[in-house]
C-alpha cells in the first residue's frame, strides 16, 4: 500500500501537509468547541443572587465557567445601572468576540476543501504529461508505459479529494457546533433581558 501510495509523486508533499493542518485544526477546535458547549443553565443560576442584590456575585460566577455564555453573561451584568438598550449592546458586543474566537481557524478548512482536490486534479495532468512523455520516447504504446503514469493520476487525485473530503466535513461539523453555542448565547442573553425588565 506504501508503495502505491508514493507512486503518486512529489504532489502529495502539499496534499499530505494540507492533511495534517486539517485534521489538527478540526481536533482542536472541536475539544474548545466541546468544552464550551457545557454551560448550565447561568441565568436560573444567578437570578437568586441578582434578586438579593449580590452583584459581584453574580458576575464572578458568570466569570468563573470560563465559557462564552458566561463572559456575555457578565459584560451585560457589569453595565447594570445602564439603560437596557446598553445592556443589550454590551452583551452583543462581547457575543461577537467569542463568535470570533470559536471560528479561528476554521476558514483554512474551507480553504483546504477547496485547493487540496485541486491538487490531486495537477497531479492528474502530471501523470498524463508523463504517460505521452514516455510515449514519445518509446515510440511505443504498452501497457507498462501507462499504468506508470496512471499510478500518478489515480494516487493524487484520489488523496486529494479524500483530504478535501475531510476538510469539507470538519468545516460544517465545527461551524454546527458554533451555531449551536450561538443559539445558547443568544437564547441565556434572552432570558436575562427579560428577568432585568421584569426587575423595572
Amino acid at each position: 500500500m506504501f508503495q502505491i501510495i508514493m507512486k503518486g509523486g512529489w504532489i502529495l508533499i502539499p496534499i499530505f501537509f494540507l492533511s495534517l493542518v486539517s485534521f489538527w485544526v478540526i481536533f482542536e477546535r472541536w475539544t474548545i468547541l466541546k468544552r464550551a458547549s457545557r454551560t448550565q443553565n447561568l441565568v436560573s443560576t444567578i437570578n437568586p443572587m441578582l434578586k438579593e442584590g449580590k452583584l459581584e456575585m453574580a458576575i464572578n460566577t458568570c466569570e468563573t465557567t470560563n465559557q462564552p455564555v458566561g463572559k456575555v453573561l457578565a459584560a451585560g451584568l457589569h453595565t447594570m445601572g445602564f439603560t437596557i438598550r446598553d445592556i443589550q449592546d454590551a452583551m452583543e458586543a462581547e457575543a461577537h468576540q467569542q463568535i470570533d474566537s470559536l471560528s479561528r481557524g476554521i476558514n483554512y478548512l474551507g480553504i483546504i476543501a477547496t485547493i487540496a482536490p485541486m491538487f490531486g486534479f495537477l497531479g492528474t495532468i502530471f501523470g498524463v504529461i508523463k504517460i505521452f512523455y514516455n510515449i514519445s520516447l518509446t515510440d511505443n504504446i504498452s501497457i507498462g508505459i501507462i499504468s506508470g503514469g496512471l499510478y500518478q493520476k489515480m494516487v493524487s487525485s484520489a488523496s486529494g479529494l479524500l483530504v478535501g473530503i475531510i476538510a469539507f466535513a470538519g468545516y460544517h461539523l465545527l461551524n454546527s457546533q458554533i451555531d449551536r453555542i450561538t443559539s445558547m448565547m443568544e437564547k441565556q442573553s434572552n432570558e436575562l433581558m427579560a428577568l432585568l425588565r421584569s426587575r423595572g
